[in-house]
């Protein structure tokens, strides 16, 4: 795979940093931070969707992100040109414009990040992404990004009327790997027809091309809606040339959209819902920190993952309400406990119970590598015939005697969305993948949808002391019963905590047979840093290497 640089016509602004981001690297600072990354096509045709990026829809962006709903403290904006550069005999296919900063009031501090041209022929959008990703430096206008966020949302949005050109050597899957290990999810305006009509705005695509959320113009109160699509969506959707395979591909199964660049040069009430339907996705997109449709869970010691992708750790021995939602699945509900059990000096997720609509599922692992018996109850009868819950289908999977897998899968009302629980001996991991229209409106352990906050139960109170979150989400009697067996302790006892866990785990792991640098290789396969993080604590803590396997 090339890697392009910054020697491609790149112009760095006053205060720029001549040094690249580095993707691989955790940030250590406390602001929250977006970096929004713009691949502009600059032939002559694009004058109205230049405008439309730079006067309307990277401005409104800004305002949403740094409003009291998200929070952002940095909206980062950098830009890249696209088209055939002649200097000196010598053609390019990209250049750099640099980033710079928008505030409050959705003010660009530099302009010249979007000032695109209006010139050439032939362009390659898939050379113009790879420089995009290449080409952002460390620091923008003095802030060095890594010091001053603790976390970097980004978004890569490429604008073109045209194919991809064939400049570059990689593959789709080549470009598409590379954006997804940088931490982008790629929005492309581009050339299509979705059902041959207009007041189809754009589309997410899942289940391997064979599922679409379709985002359409709804003429009754001049916003947009949304509607699920089934079938694979080449059948239905039209393009210029090569668009499909040089840019539809790109969004296939990722968090990603792609939109038809004829809605918005339509003008009056279509351009106005298309300006409503791409600022909204991209700021859940971007605020959600994994693109609008979002992955959380909890599992292991026990860690919880946010759905801002956030880990903490919660110690103690009690029933937990993870999740909860009345008005899941249209008023079907959703009610989600997990029970942990205290070992030593920590603790890990021992059952998972799970109520949609007057359906419950309930599931634990077993310690005994040579039990692969399936350990569950559906509505309280034990190995009970188990094909769905709620009306959603149920598979189990049995990688080995000792690992099982659950997937409800919510695919049929919510492509490509689903509940997965995973057991690695006893320990048992839950994991979702959804967006906000599935769980957007749900409380408990993962924190809010759409901010991130880590709330208590009045919805109000941020509680970032993690020992306090979990006490504040142990079950109360008013809740559902959903483990066919009450466990010591109930409230209002308080949830058992183990004596003194991180002076004695911190004791306990020097001590361990194990050492870190072992834990780290086994865990090195794993692909966020957190999740790494959390896995090397779980085999210092167990003693077994082999823990790996319960992420």
């Amino acid at each position: 795979m090339k890697i392009f640089s910054l020697s491609l016509g790149a112009t760095l602004f006053v205060g720029a940093s001549a040094y690249h981001f580095d993707y691989s690297a955790t940030p250590s600072g406390s602001d929250k931070c977006a970096l929004i990354n713009v691949v502009m096509d600059e032939s002559g045709s694009m004058s109205r969707d230049q405008g439309f990026m730079k006067d309307t829809a990277l401005p409104r962006m800004a305002r949403e992100l740094h409003s009291n709903l998200y929070g952002y403290k940095h909206v980062f904006i950098c830009s890249t040109g696209f088209s055939d550069y002649y200097t000196s005999g010598t053609v390019n296919y990209a250049r750099d414009l640099g980033c710079s900063t928008y505030d409050s009031n959705g003010v660009i501090l530099q302009s010249q990040a979007v000032d695109w041209r209006l010139t050439g022929g032939f362009e390659d959008g898939w050379h113009g992404l790879m420089t995009a990703i290449d080409s952002v430096p460390d620091t923008i206008e003095g802030l060095p990004l890594l010091t001053t966020c603790n976390r970097i949302d980004k978004n890569l949005i490429l604008v073109s009327d045209e194919d991809r050109d064939v400049h570059s050597s990689e593959l789709v899957s080549e470009v598409k790997a590379y954006i997804d290990t940088k931490g982008y999810v790629l929005n492309a305006v581009v050339n299509i027809k979705i059902d041959a009509d207009n007041n189809n705005l754009g589309m997410k695509i899942g289940d391997g091309g064979s599922e679409s959320r379709i985002f359409r113009y709804d003429s009754a109160n001049g916003g947009y809606t949304n509607f699920t699509r089934s079938g694979l969506y080449a059948d239905y959707v039209s393009d210029v040339g090569t668009t499909h395979a040089d840019y539809s591909e790109l969004i296939v199964d990722t968090n990603g959209a792609i939109w038809n660049i004829q809605a918005l040069r339509a003008g009056n009430a279509l351009a106005n819902a298309f300006a409503d339907a791409f600022v909204d996705v991209k700021v859940k997109e971007i605020s959600t920190g994994c693109g609008a449709r979002c992955e959380g869970g909890s599992g292991g010691d026990p860690h919880i993952t946010t759905w801002h992708n956030e880990h903490y750790e919660y110690h103690g021995q009690c029933d937990l309400a993870m999740m909860n939602d009345p008005n899941f699945a249209e008023g079907k509900g959703l009610d989600i406990h997990i029970r942990t059990k205290t070992v030593r000096f920590w603790s890990y997720i021992k059952e998972v119970a799970i109520k949609i609509g007057n359906d419950i599922l309930e599931i634990e692992g077993s310690p005994d590598t040579d039990d692969a018996e399936a350990r569950y109850w559906i509505n309280f009868e034990y190995q009970g015939e188990l094909e769905s819950i709620g009306g959603f289908p149920v598979t189990q999977k049995l990688p080995s005697t000792y690992k099982r897998e659950y997937t409800i899968d919510l695919g049929f009302k919510y492509p490509g969305q689903k509940i997965v629980i995973k057991l690695y001996k006893e320990f048992v991991r839950v994991a979702f993948t959804g967006d906000e229209q599935v769980f957007g409106n749900t409380v408990g352990l993962l924190g809010d949808f759409k901010t991130g906050k880590t709330l208590g139960r009045d919805g109000v109170t941020v509680i970032n002391d993690f020992t306090e979150l979990g006490d504040e989400w142990q079950v109360l009697p008013a809740e559902p019963k959903l483990f066919h067996e009450v466990s010591h302790p109930q409230f209002p006892e308080l949830c058992i905590k183990p004596e003194d866990p991180r002076g004695e785990r911190k004791r306990r792991l020097a001590e361990s047979t194990i050492s870190v640098e072992q834990a780290e290789a086994a865990c090195a396969p794993l692909k966020d840093p957190l999740s790494i993080k959390d896995c090397v604590y779980d085999i210092l803590a167990t003693q077994d290497l082999d823990m790996v396997g319960a992420f």
